[in-house]
């Protein structure tokens, strides 16, 4: 799509200082950014390209200082950038209903005509499945599942049985909902496997990336709440319960039985011991490793995770123990003299 650096203004909410006339036919980074094209600048640190940049022009914040021909000044950059990108950039995947031919479905199974469903997938006996749904290659779908209307499953994903998925959630690529969790006894010496009896429920609107493996519940479920993002390679354990809109980045985990509230974030390779209760609001720094129960509204990070502030102050004092190393031997060289 191609839009004059007038209408894009316009449709951002921007304030344009520049010229109306120039055409934008997309957005790109700005050390990359070809004539033609539109990028972003809220961080200093990407200050150095705007001289080289050959972008013709640029989304700003309202107040930062700068020079170059084409302005697009917003209270908000960041949200005219996603903006930008959905108008220039995206190219929806357009769905195309139908059955492959190679594709394996149980006589059961009902499937609306609007559902596409492509080549090696595999539905098993009592799968319900909604309206405008697209299943990609090779996915597998075990018996009694249920997925709700719009959601979009990449190839390679699986579904355990007795999945449960609400409307419009997206599941990446060779992720596995419902596998079993890690239950296990030790009796006269020997592991036995705990039976893992529940499932999972993805409420509405949650996104799963490529390669994560949520554990059905031993008994009950495991939940996660509407709205929730996970980014790729999370493990979340049995009977796990996470809530509403929360974001957790690349490798963290969840041992079993933990709950999250509201709005939890999560840094990349943090994770959580089991059976803890993490409440709304909550932010997990990366690498953060949480031992203890959190309340709401708290930031933690370290190992084990305390404070952010407190953890501050520990690495402030250790980046200085050399130093105090140091003075501890030259006080004990004098003393010895005495």
């Amino acid at each position: 799509m191609t839009l004059k650096l007038g209408e894009l203004a316009l449709t951002l909410g921007a304030r344009l200082e520049g010229d109306e006339s120039v055409a934008i036919s997309k957005l790109n980074e700005i050390q990359v950014a070809a004539p033609g094209e539109v990028s972003f600048l809220s961080n200093p640190k990407y200050m150095k390209y705007v001289e080289t940049t050959h972008a013709a022009a640029l989304i700003v914040p309202e107040d930062m200082e700068i020079e170059f021909p084409n302005l697009l000044r917003c209270s908000n950059p960041k949200r005219a950038m996603m903006k930008a990108l959905e108008l220039l950039n995206y190219k929806p995947r357009v769905r195309i209903p139908g059955v492959h031919e190679s594709a394996t479905i149980h006589p059961s199974v009902i499937i609306p005509e609007s559902v596409e469903i492509s080549a090696g997938v595999i539905i098993a006996e009592g799968v319900t499945l909604g309206e405008n749904l697209i299943i990609e290659g090779n996915v597998v779908i075990q018996r009694d599942c249920h997925i709700g209307d719009d959601c979009h499953l990449f190839p390679n994903v699986v579904l355990y049985e007795s999945s449960i998925l609400g409307k419009q959630c997206i599941i990446h690529s060779s992720s596995v909902i419902g596998s079993d969790g890690f239950g296990f006894a030790v009796e006269d010496g020997k592991i036995e496997k705990i039976p893992q009896t529940g499932n999972v429920i993805l409420n509405n609107y949650v996104e799963i990336g490529a390669n994560c493996a949520i554990d059905r519940g031993s008994i009950g479920p495991t939940v996660i709440g509407e709205g929730s993002k996970l980014d790729n390679q999370i493990h979340i354990a049995h009977n796990v319960r996470i809530g509403k809109n929360c974001f957790l980045t690349a490798q963290t985990g969840i041992a079993g039985s933990t709950e999250l509230g509201d709005r939890v974030r999560m840094g990349g390779q943090s994770g959580i011991i089991g059976h803890l209760k993490v409440g709304s609001d909550v932010s997990i720094a990366t690498r953060g490793g949480v031992t203890t129960d959190i309340p709401d509204g708290v930031m933690v990070s370290g190992f084990p995770a305390r404070s952010h502030r407190d953890e501050l102050k520990i690495e402030a004092i250790i980046k200085k123990l050399p130093e105090l190393y140091k003075m501890v031997k030259t006080l004990e060289k004098q003393v010895n003299k005495v």
